[in-house]
């Protein structure tokens, strides 16, 4: 009888094991696995970096105007007394393993084009990427997502976190560009960007123009009638507060306003429809054009390139997604195909709790971002 209470403990010591035991995948992509190991290893390095999480609402606020924001960090059991944070929110984890995902499968595609970024590759990309932090903290110095009343730069930004978090983004960074000048169909040599600038004459002429703001779409429109019926624009532009006046590439100067301006084809002395800039209204006429060299246009002509490439890239990524085979660490929740992302674990009701009154209010449960097991504390 004692035999078999002592078989009874060890296979009840092994079946406890067995269901507390946590996969060491956070997820896969097409038989890829992101370890749950790295995936903490990142969320640990955001987590520790407060200038980095501000550098990350910043760009989200950018990219959605305002109207997303990105989800808590810090998780169930931080405090403000210092130290290393030992978990962070479900909301943040889930929105940091769709990005690994989306992540691995571009580095998927770039592979299969044979995409391997050199030294030079690898320096270039490090410096963009802090220079892109630089911008985005930049753009929000004033607003609600400003980090703090000191600038921080991108360089200092970079250095709050661990080399090998950097390594890796500046690796995906530098694979994406290569892939996206893949994608463009043009090349990079000095000779396809020549040819590029050949068939696209009008794109990077020169051009002199003046440019007036509005605070309303109905004030612009205005203006632009008066003009119509007779008023000159460089008298609106005065009346509006002397809009700014110069000369430079076309292409330049339309990657400074809103989406779809195609200034190329707007004719001279001619004012343009209003341009929405999140709110602000925008009346451009542009005085003369004249032809520019390929020399003084290089770098705009570099951009138009990448912006092509940018352009097909993402409809192969978005192809990519819909095909691909992804399973996701159920503590994390499921892949949603359709959506192409992860729906978060559905937090228990109320009177499902056995004690409502310390378990209420229900948050979602907190991922670890420090733990190598993956689990929950």
């Amino acid at each position: 009888m004692k035999r078999l209470v002592v078989l009874l403990i060890v296979l009840a010591g092994g079946l406890a094991a067995a269901a507390f035991a946590i996969p060491s995948t956070a997820a896969t992509v097409n038989g890829a696995s992101i370890s749950q190991q790295s995936l903490n290893s990142d969320l640990a390095a955001i987590a520790n970096s407060p200038d980095y999480q501000c550098y990350l609402k910043a760009e989200q606020a950018i990219e959605s105007n305002g109207e997303v924001k990105l989800p808590a960090v810090d998780g169930a059991g931080h405090t403000d007394t210092g130290g290393s944070h030992p978990t962070v929110t479900t909301g943040f984890a889930d929105n940091y393993l769709d990005t690994e995902i989306l992540h691995q499968l571009i580095l998927e595609l770039a592979a299969k084009d044979h995409v391997d970024p050199t030294t030079q590759d690898l320096s270039a990309a490090r410096a963009s990427l802090a220079a892109q932090i630089t911008e985005v903290l930049q753009e929000v110095e004033g607003s609600a997502y400003a980090c703090g009343s000191t600038p921080v730069t991108g360089k200092v930004v970079l250095a709050t976190l661990p080399g090998s978090f950097v390594n890796e983004n500046v690796q995906f960074d530098a694979a994406v560009s290569l892939y996206e000048d893949d994608a463009a169909g043009v090349g990079t040599s000095t000779a396809d960007l020549e040819r590029y600038f050949g068939d696209h004459p009008a794109e990077f002429a020169t051009a002199c123009f003046t440019v007036a703001g509005y605070s309303s779409q109905s004030a612009a429109q205005a203006a632009r009638a008066a003009v119509t019926s007779g008023t000159s624009f460089a008298t609106e532009a005065s009346a509006a507060g002397g809009g700014p006046r110069g000369c430079g590439n076309i292409y330049g100067v339309a990657d400074q306003l809103p989406a779809g301006s195609d200034l190329d084809d707007l004719p001279l002395n001619t004012v343009s429809q209003p341009l929405d800039d999140n709110g602000n209204y925008f009346l451009i006429e542009i005085t003369k054009k004249s032809p520019s060299s390929f020399a003084a246009a290089r770098s705009d002509v570099e951009a138009a390139v990448q912006a092509v490439g940018a352009s097909k890239a993402r409809v192969a990524i978005s192809a990519a997604e819909r095909r691909a085979v992804i399973r996701v660490n159920p503590r994390y929740g499921r892949w949603m195909t359709a959506q192409t992302q992860i729906a978060a674990p559905t937090s228990p009701l109320s009177d499902d709790l056995l004690n409502r009154t310390v378990d209420t209010p229900v948050t979602a449960p907190a991922a670890t971002a420090s733990s190598s097991s993956g689990q929950t504390p």
